[in-house]
């Protein structure tokens, strides 16, 4: 829990699962599900029945997409988040890296191998990835920037 709380306060969604049920599910892997903690007694035996997958407790918690958008909507995006043009957004969608001159909005506090989310002009959670630069070096032209880890296509592309 307190690696989950950690990661939690980075994204700067602490105060916002302040009083909410977290259950770490541990077989494989070590997901973590937002459950509502009226079912909390119920879902001990399986919290992907009722629960939102919000990322998986590695060496450090990978935030899932659904947990992404949760906090985008709840912290402060400018510390851990970069956007990008519409014309990056498509190939986000379809899992390739992003270059640096497609990059509209970041930090200049990222360091390099740092988790970001992605997101479009509308500030809309479309991607997790993992800086390659640090800073404003994050900007360079002609060079791959950022590696998308995961994409919001992903589920869109699975359906069909």
């Amino acid at each position: 829990m307190t690696l989950l709380n950690r990661a939690l306060d980075r994204w700067g969604a602490f105060d916002f699962f302040k009083g909410r049920c977290l259950i770490i599910q541990e077989n494989d892997s070590r997901i973590v599900y937002l459950i509502p903690c009226e079912l909390e007694s119920i879902v001990k035996m399986g919290p992907y029945i009722a629960g939102l997958a919000i990322g998986e407790l590695k060496k450090q918690f990978m935030p899932s997409m659904a947990g992404a958008d949760l906090f985008i909507r709840s912290g402060n995006r400018k510390s851990f988040c970069i956007v990008v043009n519409e014309n990056a957004e498509k190939l986000v969608l379809y899992g390739r890296d992003i270059m640096g001159e497609s990059i509209v909005e970041a930090s200049d506090t990222l360091a390099d191998n740092e988790l970001v989310i992605i997101l479009n002009s509308k500030f809309e959670a479309i991607g997790i990835g993992r800086t390659r630069y640090a800073g404003s070096l994050i900007l360079k032209k002609g060079k791959v920037t950022v590696t998308t880890i995961a994409d919001a296509g992903y589920y869109l592309r699975d359906e069909g």
